[in-house]
């Protein structure tokens, strides 16, 4: 099975839009990727995620067993988990030597907090720093492919779609304990995971139903009819005179934390219509001229930690802010040629797994050769083994 390289693509670019977002908001560079209203890389993130996890799932299902998917799966929540604490151990190691306000601010840190809770909010999730609070709402929305999958298996998708919009109804009418995550005890509100489900489990059904609803082929045709929807959207939201102004009194409609509905069909509508180009320019060319954000796509959750770490990093140890906007600007580059520079060195390395970059640079094993055709060798979708499948799955039983 070759990668959709549309969907790395978008994820790239999703990558993209987080990086300007933090470190050149509202400057000319960041603009592009925020021109829509209502639409930020955030959204596409986890919508993409559900996709990715309904395409890659379901053939692990189908050639394969649930159980398989379901370790396959427990894997993916554990790096997470990891991925999560790294970001905040960074947090808080920096915490101990810088106690400027400007650094609690980014690091978004209560004042003289031990830092025994500090720890116990890191391993408990309970401390999420500025930049890198996606990954909580992510694994708390993994977590629910484990009622999902099963549903998925014996056909039960309207019930799931069913079940996904009740939930997001009820996020929008009543408050319930846990639903919405803080960036720390008694800290300002982050998301509302109940609200956001309703961009990954609809995608995940998506995704699960790739290739029967013939998903790609149907954009393909639609294309036209969705560039000229999104640009209404636009045209509507942007300078909408009255019904724009309206809007913007409205948090209930438009709110992020929330996932107001408005930002829902934006969401939903950017994102696809943002693949389908993609997919059409890149059916157009020959050559790899997508394939930094292909690459960052494809490591999608590698790309994160390190925009995150760095968002810590550079204006605490390197460049205080405030930073002007050519160094905003080259803030951004940097950030993101490294983001490609580290995709491109697992891919050239071969590790499909970062546990074993250890054991890679111990034994000195640095694969060479010229680099790798998009498509042919990447890794796999959401971060998986270049192969699909493992040689030890195969021989597990099909599923029947």
């Amino acid at each position: 099975m070759r990668r959709d390289l549309a969907i790395d693509a978008t994820r790239g670019l999703a990558i993209w839009s987080m990086v300007s977002l933090h470190f050149a908001n509202g400057m000319l560079i960041a603009r592009p990727t925020h021109a829509y209203p209502l639409v930020d890389g955030m959204s596409a993130f986890v919508l993409l995620s559900g996709l990715v996890l309904g395409i890659v799932y379901r053939g692990w299902i189908d050639r394969f067993t649930l159980r398989y998917a379901y370790g396959r799966l427990a894997r993916r929540l554990a790096a997470l988990y990891v991925a999560q604490v790294f970001i905040s151990l960074a947090a808080v190691i920096a915490g101990l030597y810088l106690t400027a306000p400007q650094f609690r601010l980014i690091a978004v840190l209560p004042p003289d907090l031990p830092i025994g809770r500090q720890l116990w909010w890191m391993v408990t999730l309970r401390f999420l720093p500025s930049g890198g609070s996606i990954l909580v709402v992510y694994l708390i929305l993994l977590s629910l492919a484990f009622l999902v999958l099963p549903l998925l298996k014996h056909r039960q998708w309207p019930r799931v779609l069913t079940a996904s919009g009740v939930g997001y109804v009820l996020s929008q009418t009543v408050s319930l304990p846990g639903m919405v995550i803080t960036s720390h005890p008694g800290g300002g509100p982050i998301q509302n995971w109940m609200a956001w489900q309703v961009l990954f489990v609809p995608a995940m059904v998506i995704g699960w139903k790739w290739t029967d609803w013939r998903i790609p082929q149907r954009l393909d045709a639609a294309l036209p009819a969705l560039l000229a929807a999104a640009a209404v959207g636009w045209v509507t939201l942007a300078h909408g005179m009255w019904f724009g102004d309206w809007l913007a009194t409205r948090p209930d409609l438009i709110g992020k934390v929330g996932l107001g509905p408005v930002r829902v069909v934006a969401a939903w509508l950017a994102v696809t219509c943002v693949y389908a180009v993609f997919r059409r320019l890149l059916q157009w060319m020959t050559h790899d001229w997508f394939r930094p954000l292909v690459m960052v796509g494809a490591r999608s959750l590698d790309s994160y930690v390190i925009q995150a770490v760095a968002l810590l990093a550079i204006p605490t140890w390197i460049v205080f802010r405030p930073w002007g906007p050519g160094l905003s600007a080259l803030m951004v580059l940097a950030v993101f040629a490294g983001c490609w520079c580290w995709a491109e060195v697992r891919l050239r390395w071969r590790i499909d797994k970062l546990h074993r970059l250890p054991l890679v640079l111990a034994g000195g094993r640095f694969p060479g050769g010229r680099r790798e055709r998009l498509g042919a060798t990447g890794p796999e979708q959401a971060g998986e083994s270049r192969r699909i499948l493992p040689e030890r799955a195969r021989r597990e039983p099909v599923a029947r």
